[in-house]
């Protein structure tokens, strides 16, 4: 109000009083019961488990309270399931409506692809590309119970035309505090993926 610079001095009665004052959490609508500090509000928000989270999956509104594997796994039970064994390329069959498809691998306790048996579960994300083709990533959904572990995919796309092909490490995601955006990713243009003789997408997890 007064136009002159501002000073470094410390009002250490406010900071006092702020420091006793207890807020609830910002996300309390979506289940977070917590009072906590003033001055940690922003630190609590960054790492609340009721934090509203994003979805790879084109359409999704989002959800809060759970991991991104649950997510998956509760609110979007139509993706379809498929079992791989490591470092075997193995084909996916995908229909061109699908906009995910939900990978695990098999850890040798498995019985086939109707999801039994545990092992690392990846999502294979297909967005849409400028209109031009879809785009195809990987995301890595981790579960807090098992040890961290890093991992590496391929991708294939077989066409007439030829063999469109990815390789890289793949991301690792227990949520996603921000709207979902790969940085590595397959593009594959709309005539290939419309195609009438179907998609050949092939993925190998190591």
């Amino acid at each position: 109000m007064c136009r002159e610079p501002e000073t470094a001095t410390r009002c250490l009665a406010m900071e006092h009083f702020l420091g006793g004052i207890h807020v609830p959490c910002p996300f309390q609508q979506h289940g977070c019961t917590e009072m906590i500090p003033y001055a940690s509000e922003q630190a609590h928000k960054a790492s609340c488990a009721h934090a509203p989270r994003h979805c790879p999956i084109s359409g999704c509104a989002g959800y809060a309270g759970k991991p991104l594997r649950e997510h998956i796994r509760q609110d979007h039970p139509g993706v379809v399931r498929t079992v791989v064994s490591p470092c075997c390329l193995r084909p996916l069959r995908m229909r061109a409506h699908e906009q995910a498809r939900v990978v695990r691998l098999c850890n040798g306790t498995g019985n086939g692809d109707d999801g039994g048996g545990g092992g690392a579960e990846f999502l294979v994300v297909v967005g849409q590309y400028k209109q031009l083709g879809r785009a195809l990533s990987v995301v890595h959904l981790v579960d807090e119970s098992v040890d961290e572990q890093d991992f590496k995919h391929r991708i294939d796309v077989v066409s007439k035309a030829g063999v469109l092909s990815l390789s890289g490490e793949t991301l690792d995601a227990e949520h996603l505090a921000e709207p979902y955006e790969a940085s590595l990713f397959l593009f594959v243009p709309n005539e290939t993926w419309d195609s009438p003789e179907g998609i050949r997408v092939f993925i190998e997890l190591e």
